[in-house]
């Protein structure tokens, strides 16, 4: 009897519509323009300029997107907790109406707390910062074992950064287990020296024109193997500048201010640059050289024209510059070109003889967002039956799906589909593939 299992959808039109909805509204939203209070405890200073300079953003799933509002739910219901016992609770700066901020360092460095309450048992008449985080049962226990700052030293950090800026000397840190419902309370005492430590290292960030030190030697060590920025600190075979977005914050032109509103400033065109500018990276971006893991600048300088230009080397002793200069590379060029391309010698000549614009990889790669080690393979087989065999795994008419994304490279053509599904098509090998994201 044949197993009619295979041919069930694994998840229904219904919930796969609910992520879709939560994917889109979480994409839409716009990066952070400074640098987080909630992520200065962060174990890697580079991983923090790598954020500061829009060079990575997470690659979140529906259900993902969709946890992270559970946990946004569940800070009223702390609020309501604390009332309940008798806690004066402002969620929102009672001068203002809005959220209790902090900022720092032009306003490159800001936080935002959930709150401050007075009536706390343990010291009523002592006001504390209030945090508010929701964790797993795994996260709960290491959590309730060993304290908010060895288990959670993002959230000890954050609270503290909070403390240093308000005046307030203690926290409160209340967490919930998300499987039973148990609550875990820890009040944590104001250490001027580690805040003093926290705003250093965040000025530092800010200031930094080469991104820091790595935490590692290997790429696989396991804090750089889940990491956002693992392709721009490390380097990608699909990308020379394997940045989420080309940013102006990327461009050797551009400077963080220090006088307020999170400012930036253009240096080649004396101007200031809003964020909408700087996501329309213009045709001088000169990128940072430490961007580039691959090779190492051996000169700068501008041509004829004033066009600005630097000139690289990589392990093989091969050169090449960037900039609008005679058969410079253009930073777009860059986030879709491989290293090999650069030094290819059709793609070099063309260059030089015509003036083309190089291109190959899409910037918004599919294959780069569903990697094949952190994917389901569902399938591969020949090209001729991948329409047969989405039908027998998905009841769906592949050729009858609006795909939410697509991607034409030279090596393959990929479509990305509502609940995280991925067809590919290799026209060479005449192959095919199934990919879906892990949830």
């Amino acid at each position: 009897m044949a197993d009619i299992a295979q041919h069930i959808p694994k998840q229904s039109q219904t919930v796969t519509a609910i992520y879709a909805a939560y994917k889109r509204a979480g994409d839409a939203e716009q990066p952070r323009g400074y640098l987080g209070a909630s992520i200065i405890g962060h174990s890697c200073d580079r991983y923090l300029w790598y954020c500061f300079r829009a060079c990575c953003r997470p690659s979140l799933n529906g259900r993902k997107y969709r946890l992270f509002s559970t946990g946004d739910h569940e800070e009223s219901r702390f609020v309501a907790d604390l009332r309940e016992i008798g806690c004066t609770v402002h969620e929102v700066d009672p001068d203002t109406g809005k959220q209790f901020a902090i900022s720092d360092f032009g306003g490159h460095f800001s936080g935002h707390l959930d709150g401050c309450a007075v009536g706390i048992p343990e010291a009523p008449k002592t006001w504390h910062v209030t945090e508010y985080k929701t964790h797993n049962a795994k996260s709960f226990a290491k959590l309730v074992k060993e304290g908010v700052k060895k288990a959670k030293p993002q959230h000890y950090a954050q609270m503290q950064v909070y403390m240093h800026k308000t005046g307030m000397t203690r926290a409160i840190y209340l967490a919930v287990n998300k499987d039973t419902d148990e609550l875990y309370s820890e009040r944590v005492r104001y250490n001027s020296e580690e805040a003093k430590l926290l705003m250093e290292r965040a000025e530092r960030i800010i200031t930094a024109t080469v991104p820091p030190e790595r935490i590692a030697q290997r790429a696989d060590w396991y804090e750089c193997s889940w990491c956002d920025a693992k392709d721009v600190c490390w380097g990608s075979e699909t990308s020379s500048l394997p940045v989420s977005t080309i940013s102006c914050r990327q461009c050797c032109h551009a400077t963080p201010t220090m006088d307020g509103d999170a400012r930036w400033v253009c240096e080649k065109h004396k101007r200031g640059l809003s964020e909408t500018d700087q996501a329309k990276a213009c045709e001088d971006h000169l990128v940072l050289p430490g961007l580039l893991t691959f090779c190492e600048p051996i000169d700068y300088g501008k041509d004829e024209d004033g066009h600005d230009f630097i000139e690289f080397r990589d392990s093989a002793w091969n050169e090449w510059k960037i900039g609008r200069v005679d058969g410079g590379f253009s930073t777009k060029e860059l986030s879709t070109l491989t290293p090999s391309a650069l030094v290819n010698p059709t793609v070099v000549g063309a260059k030089r003889a015509f003036g083309a614009v190089a291109t190959g990889f899409c910037r918004d790669d599919i294959l780069h967002r569903y990697p094949e080690s952190d994917s389901r393979i569902i399938w591969k087989g020949r090209a001729s039956q991948l329409v047969e065999v989405w039908k027998e795994t998905y009841a769906e008419d592949l050729s009858s799906l609006i795909p939410i994304a697509k991607c034409d490279a030279t090596e393959y053509r990929a479509a990305e589909y509502e609940g995280g599904r991925v067809a590919i098509f290799y026209p060479i090998e005449k192959n095919a593939e199934i990919r879906e994201g892990v949830s």
